[in-house]
């Protein structure tokens, strides 16, 4: 049936990787003059891209409003995902055959979950710059679910979190387990036990990290453990978990250590196992099922999981 269409000889899609990167940027500032700053062409070059590729698709890819901007219809967001890929897998392409393709280069974003960054970026910043020293690590820190949308936006290429909180639809490699520890008060009466059963610590306060899926994990591992928690403070911030802990306002629970085991204010802390031992956490590495990984992806991935390790404890 002949929908009103131009029809275009086998592989030949009707359109241009700059018509691409133009409705990119569209939909990513939210405005034609805002995507066109950003691109350095005029605001009618945006426009007239994006009518052009509504044209070759025959469909509405967005909602124009003189003054809320341009919103996606369900047609543009499905193109935007395809887009993104398009443009990595152009960049790469590009990249690989081009002056210098025996080494790779580039970009790779890498999203990190936030209590894991610190003992895990910087090691592989270290060894990726070691092994593949023109592939560039972009970092992304956030919660599990930011980073996961993140990703599903082509704004990532990798992520490292923990396995329990990801969604399905996405390609995981292991890197290491973790187990939840106790942190304490120097002076906390446990303190100077080996190992701390949680039933112990019923009806002291406890000072929760609560970024997700932290939170959730700690209060699922006490109700298995049979402990009704007393929450006294709920955070978003590692440090201040610590902090609150070192003057001896209750206890908290990690599942990463640091290598020294002091707050923030200088103040000593006492970490401790947990016993019965719980069941380990999975920290991955994963990316998206439908985004094939660049070349320079792959090779991020293989240095994470060659030196990436759990942290001390």
């Amino acid at each position: 049936m002949d929908d009103g269409r131009e029809q275009r000889p086998g592989g030949d899609p009707g359109f241009t990787l700059r018509q691409l990167e133009l409705f990119v940027a569209a939909a990513e500032h939210g405005s034609f003059v805002a995507a066109a700053q950003n691109a350095y062409v005029t605001p009618n070059a945006v426009s007239q891209a994006v009518t052009e590729l509504e044209g070759v698709l025959g469909v509405v890819l967005a909602v124009r409003r003189r003054a809320r901007g341009l919103t996606l219809t369900p047609a543009g967001t499905h193109l935007l995902e395809g887009a993104r890929a398009l443009l990595r897998q152009a960049t790469d392409l590009r990249l690989s055959v081009g002056e210098g393709a025996s080494e790779l280069s580039g970009p790779v974003a890498v999203g990190c979950y936030t209590t894991l960054a610190p003992t895990l970026v910087p090691e592989l910043w270290e060894r990726l710059a070691e092994r593949r020293p023109s592939v560039d690590l972009v970092i992304a820190e956030g919660t599990t679910d930011e980073l996961v949308e993140l990703l599903h936006a082509g704004r990532l290429d990798l992520l490292i979190a923990y396995e329990v909180a990801l969604p399905a639809g996405l390609t995981v490699q292991p890197l290491y387990e973790a187990r939840p520890h106790v942190v304490l008060p120097h002076d906390h009466r446990l303190a100077g036990h080996a190992a701390v059963d949680l039933r112990d610590l019923e009806g002291d306060p406890l000072v929760m990290f609560d970024l997700p899926p932290s939170g959730w994990n700690t209060l699922d591992l006490l109700r298995r453990r049979g402990v009704r928690p007393r929450v006294a403070h709920r955070t978003r911030d590692f440090e201040l978990v610590h902090s609150l802990v070192g003057r001896g306002m209750g206890y908290g629970i990690q599942f990463q250590r640091s290598a020294v085991d002091v707050s923030r204010e200088g103040r000593p802390l006492v970490v401790l196992p947990i016993s019965p031992e719980p069941e380990a956490e999975p920290v991955v590495v994963a990316w998206s099922d439908r985004v094939p990984l660049t070349t320079r992806a792959q090779a991020v991935v293989a240095v994470a999981q060659e030196f990436l390790a759990a942290p001390v404890g």
